[in-house]
């Protein structure tokens, strides 16, 4: 894309150059038509004077007939020079019409390339913004990832824990269990001790009262 853009920049340079030397052939053309007016006014007057020389030699009578015939000659030179000037100026002007033509088929080109210089350089301002943002996106998506990991891994801590508390408690359970059967046969051992004593004392009653 920038590529692009380079030379579509290159071209509207080109493209300016073109219109500057159109304007240049432009102010040229102008400058001819100028001269040509100018060898135009000379013809007339030089036709004018001729016509004057001709009046002149043809009151003098047959002494005036070789100006005359010059002043006829210089006549017909002026009247073509001033018909060639009008054929120069004719063919200047459609040089120049031809010109501004072409300086406006130019100058509109040249606007066409500039407006999509425009719009490229923005769309790559664009493809710039959004390459910045996906940056951000997967920056933050790592971000997020690592913070996950860390996560699970707090988890996985706590279920350990959690299994370890659980086998604990499960000998804990144990453990009393077996404390509570240990008190209940020291209860029987008692009991039956009690009983043993009581057999013993009420055969030494017995023992007593025979004796008596």
């Amino acid at each position: 894309m920038e590529i692009l853009l380079l030379h579509q920049k290159l071209s509207i340079f080109s493209k300016q150059d073109q219109i500057g030397l159109m304007s240049g052939l432009d102010e040229s053309g102008r400058r001819i038509e100028k001269i040509v007016d100018s060898i135009a006014l000379v013809a007339v007057q030089t036709n004018m004077l001729a016509v004057s020389g001709s009046i002149e030699a043809a009151r003098t009578g047959e002494a005036g007939r070789g100006f005359a015939i010059v002043s006829g000659d210089i006549r017909n030179l002026a009247r073509d020079a001033s018909e060639n000037a009008d054929r120069i100026k004719d063919v200047v002007r459609e040089i120049r019409d031809q010109i501004t033509i072409v300086r406006r088929d130019l100058e509109q080109s040249a606007a066409i390339a500039q407006a999509e210089v425009a719009k490229n350089t923005l769309t790559v301002e664009r493809l710039g913004a959004v390459e910045s943002d996906m940056k951000a996106i997967r920056q933050g998506s790592t971000s997020i990832l690592s913070a996950s990991e860390t996560i699970l891994t707090a988890v996985r801590e706590v279920r350990l824990g959690t299994q370890q508390v659980a086998v604990v408690a499960e000998q804990a359970s144990s453990a009393a269990a077996q404390a509570a059967t240990a008190a209940r046969q020291q209860a029987r051992g008692a009991e039956d001790l009690a009983a043993a004593i009581e057999e013993i004392a009420s055969l030494a009653d017995e023992l007593q009262m025979a004796e008596s």
